[in-house]
């Protein structure tokens, strides 16, 4: 008959599982963070051992945060999305020191400093990877969001487990009782050339960059085989902090490291923006010692009161800017010249190169903008020719080496003909662009597809560029309007197109058909219409109705648009092949919501809010941005129709004019951590 545990035995073997985990943390921390382990990897691997074997044994004493549950279960369905407490902003750039310069004398004028004052700054190297939000509470790993469009992430916690510097439960002390921590995940250069070797002795395609491969690693579905791709970690910055006091950048950095985060190396805190140029000039030269991609520094206000009185624009934080390093640029031959037809009809020259690495990427195409550029530069099939990389920027070439032709180069005619259709080319006045004016045009069609399904249109997921490709060839479709009468049977004439992927595919169409205006105006491709100049159009005209029956004068006078875009978008709303489009759409069951449901869809639909003291968590203007955009109003008086009175630090008094009024008038009044709930809820 075997054993039966007493509860002092039980007790006894939850300690030791505990002090396991402990320990284990520790030296994974000094193994993969401090890269200087106290003890042998045969030690190590004993206690991990052990600690499997007692969870095995007494499986009630797992917990999330045990280092043997660092890889879950395979995700099923899509990765679910959560908004970020404050939004994950990107920042303003600089590519010169005269500008790095001019965001110092910016700030003094912002701050009422005089231009002398010498202000403390962080300087960091900008790593290349994918940014990542990891949430804590209680010390305990509870959430990791991805980027997203900085407003709202993807939740990737499953795959982020896998990352050996990313701690599961913080270490240390003085832990805060929640925290969200900003940082990067990357593929260092050698895991990366190593992963793309294997893919390409399985026959796949590779990843473009080590960014790309980060951020395909994940978003993979199974955690098990992101473990193997090796992702890396750093930690730079901060959303909410609960429970401590952290006053500046450096104090930010020196406790996340305590805690058990491998913080950004080679950051330095520096007096005056001469002294943080000179940082980064020091950066740029140790560069290809970092074992991440990297394009840049990033210099931050070092003081968190002084970033408070900053605060932040409306896409960007007033107390940081990126400054670039200069573009890399690597020399290639031309090794052909084609004519690339644009959704809007654009032709583009485009060299086609032997592929060159530069900046990490691998380049073999490089635009060459229009033709009056191609014949400036004097660019030929056969040249050689420097070409430049960026950033994110497309690679183009700079200039040809005459110097090295050989007599064979071949001169590139500026076609007269479009090379997908056939039409005559056209140049619209005042322009040097060749244009394509036939709008069934199959190239543009498969571009304005693409848009249209893009995530910030319809975000419409399964149908890639090659699959967008053979249906426009095939003809199976002809108008962008075909997307949304595709039928199971007409996706599965393609190899590997199964029943299963086919009713996905189809169930994705269905559910994205109710879309808010502004995106529908967006999606419609229209050109000079971004996202922005899509939003004030359906600010101006509220329905789809009350759009297309707008004439050009209505559409320029809307504030901020001007002739150009009033004509492009009046001459696509009364083109008759447009308008039957937009009407085989709304047939097919596209909804386009009006204007007004579009804010009222927003969580604080309808709620008004008053502010009152200082936020610890963001600016006033920031808390009033975010009310708004959930659809709620902001005044700056309480009255009798105010739904919440937000009451922030008041700075030692104990009652405002505000605060008594809403006390008088029964208000609800909430504190700042309630507010933020209130958002994320």
């Amino acid at each position: 008959m075997a054993h039966q545990k007493q509860p002092e035995e039980i007790e006894e073997i939850k300690k030791e599982i505990e002090k396991l985990r402990e320990e284990i943390q520790y030296h994974d921390w000094r193994y993969y963070v401090l890269n200087d382990p106290i003890i042998s990897d045969a030690e190590y691997d004993r206690l991990f051992r052990r600690l499997k074997e007692l969870e095995e044994k007494y499986p009630q004493f797992i917990t999330p945060d045990s280092p043997t549950q660092r890889i879950g279960e395979k995700i099923e369905g899509e990765f679910p999305t959560y908004p970020h407490s404050i939004p994950m902003l990107s920042l303003d750039n600089a590519f010169s020191y005269e500008e790095v310069e001019e965001f110092d004398r910016r700030i003094k004028r912002f701050l009422n400093l005089p231009q002398d004052t010498a202000i403390e700054y962080s300087v960091e190297p900008k790593v290349d990877g994918v940014s990542i939000e990891l949430i804590y509470e209680n010390r305990i790993l509870k959430m990791a969001l991805t980027r997203g469009d900085g407003f709202t992430g993807e939740d990737v916690t499953q795959n982020v487990k896998t990352i050996k510097t990313i701690p599961l439960r913080l270490l240390g002390e003085n832990v805060p009782s929640y925290i969200e921590v900003r940082g990067e995940i990357y593929m260092e250069r050698e895991n990366f050339e190593k992963l793309n070797r294997e893919l390409l002795s399985q026959g796949k395609k590779p990843f473009a960059n080590p960014r790309n491969a980060a951020a395909g690693s994940l978003k993979h579905i199974d955690p098990s085989e992101t473990a193997k791709r090796y992702l890396d970690s750093v930690v730079y910055g901060h959303g909410i902090i609960k429970g401590i006091e952290i006053k500046s950048q450096n104090e930010l950095l020196e406790k996340l490291k305590n805690w058990g985060f491998k913080v950004i190396p080679e950051y330095k805190i520096v007096k005056g923006i001469k002294n943080a140029i000179e940082h980064t000039e020091y950066i740029q030269k140790i560069l290809k010692d970092f074992k991440f991609e990297s394009d840049g520094v990033v210099i931050k206000v070092n003081n968190f009161e002084l970033r408070e009185k900053l605060g932040e624009k409306a896409k960007s934080p007033r107390w940081a800017i990126a400054y670039k390093f200069p573009s890399e640029e690597a020399t290639t031959r031309v090794l052909w010249i084609e004519s690339q037809v644009g959704r809007t009809g654009t032709v583009t020259p485009v060299a086609i190169l032997e592929p060159v690495r530069i900046g990490g990427v691998l380049v073999s195409r490089a635009t060459l903008h229009n033709f009056e550029e191609l014949k400036r530069k004097d660019v030929r099939i056969g040249d050689w020719v420097w070409v430049k990389r960026s950033g994110d920027v497309i690679p183009e070439i700079i200039k040809s080496i005459p110097e090295r032709r050989v007599g064979n180069e071949i001169e590139y005619e500026e076609p007269k003909k479009c090379p997908a259709c056939g039409s005559s080319l056209y140049k619209p006045e005042d322009e040097v662009a060749l244009r394509c004016p036939n709008m069934s045009c199959p190239a543009q069609l498969i571009e304005r597809i693409k848009h249209m399904l893009s995530r910030n249109a319809f975000d419409i997921e399964g149908l890639g560029e090659v699959f967008i490709t053979q249906l426009v060839e095939r003809k199976i479709i002809n108008d962008v309007s075909d997307i949304f009468y595709l039928r199971k049977i007409d996706l599965m004439k393609f190899h590997g197109v199964g029943e299963k992927l086919a009713t996905k595919i189809i169930e994705n169409i269905n559910r994205k058909k109710v879309i808010p205006l502004s995106k529908f105006i967006f999606a419609l491709g229209i050109r000079h219409v971004g996202e922005a100049v899509a939003k004030l159009l359906a600010k101006k005209f509220k329905t789809l109705e009350g759009f297309m029956s707008a004439n050009e004068a209505e559409i320029e006078s809307v504030y901020g648009l001007g002739p150009k875009v009033a004509q492009s978008v009046a001459k696509f709303i009364r083109d008759e092949k447009n308008i039957n489009s937009i009407k085989r759409m709304l047939s097919a069951g596209v909804k386009v919501l009006p204007y007004e449901e579009e804010v009222i869809a927003g969580k604080l639909a309808g709620k008004t809010f008053v502010f009152t003291g200082t936020l610890k968590s963001m600016t006033r203007e920031e808390a009033k941005r975010q009310v708004i955009e959930k659809g709620g109003r902001v005044t700056d008086t309480v009255s009798a129709s105010t739904n919440y009175l937000v009451v922030g630090d008041l700075e030692g008094k104990t009652t405002t004019t505000k605060l008594e009024k809403a006390q008088k008038l029964s208000v609800k009044i909430i504190t700042e951590e309630e507010f933020l709930k209130l958002l994320k809820d």
